[in-house]
């Protein structure tokens, strides 16, 4: 019971390291067997009675303690480094907030509940706006495979060339608008990122990440302009159209 509630350990992830629970696998084995030893009715020492009284509170207590250092791990964990130095203030708020459990708290002292819910409070605040990001970004990428649809189409008969030409107008007008539209979402999306983290506009953490996300969207241009022109190129190919009956 004098041990800290927490722990730090060093990780290659992340400068700041890991953190774990620090409840001794010892006085777990403890409260088990003297549950056991209740049930059949043999008496057990007054001290490791006074312990098993308190099991639901420890049982409560590690939990919420688990799932708050999971998702501390997690944000470390998964943040890119063009996304971490955005969020580094909120970071040292997690860990500011963790501290007392590494260095000042331990499983006999008090306030241990009040330490326990507003370290859970700012971590789950930080692994929400994590998973934000992350989420806004998934959704620009899913919405960008979409261009991967080739912007031509062939009729599996003969056509005159005029009627090569309007059918393919046909099909490229709404395409087009649909590519504006997405192109609308993926900036509202951003929008909804910058507005969330509330980054200075011009900081060069905040420039670095617009640079990330474009990069993502000139990839999405490139490659639905490669598979268009794979398309294309597969149409005009003789052995292509003989394999496939055209």
């Amino acid at each position: 019971m004098n041990k800290f509630l927490l722990v730090r350990e060093e990780t290659e992830i992340a400068v700041e390291g890991f953190i774990r629970v620090n409840f001794d696998p010892v006085l777990v084995r403890l409260l088990r067997e003297v549950k056991y030893l209740q049930l059949i009715d043999i008496e057990v020492p007054e001290r490791a009675s006074a312990l098993y009284n308190k099991v639901n509170v420890y049982r409560t207590q590690t939990g919420n303690l688990e799932l708050t250092v999971n998702m501390f791990n997690e944000v470390l964990s998964t943040l890119l480094p063009v996304e971490k130095p955005l969020l580094q203030d909120r970071i040292q708020k997690m860990m500011d907030a963790l501290n007392p459990g590494i260095a000042t708290l331990k499983w006999n002292s008090d306030n241990i509940n009040p330490f326990i819910s507003k370290a859970m409070i700012t971590v789950t605040e930080v692994d929400d706006l994590v998973k934000k990001m992350k989420d806004n970004v998934r959704k620009m990428t899913e919405t960008m495979d979409k261009w991967t649809k080739p912007l031509f189409d062939r009729k599996n008969k003969a056509l005159q060339a005029e009627d090569v030409e309007n059918t393919h107008q046909a099909l490229v007008a709404p395409r087009l608008e649909d590519i504006r539209n997405q192109g609308k979402e993926i900036h509202r999306l951003m929008k909804d990122t910058q507005d969330n983290i509330k980054p200075e506009k011009k900081s060069p953490t905040w420039l670095s990440y617009q640079d990330y996300i474009n990069g993502l969207i000139i990839e999405g241009i490139t490659n639905g302009i490669d598979s268009s022109m794979l398309f294309l190129k597969d149409q005009l190919n003789i052995q292509y159209n003989k394999n496939n009956g055209l």
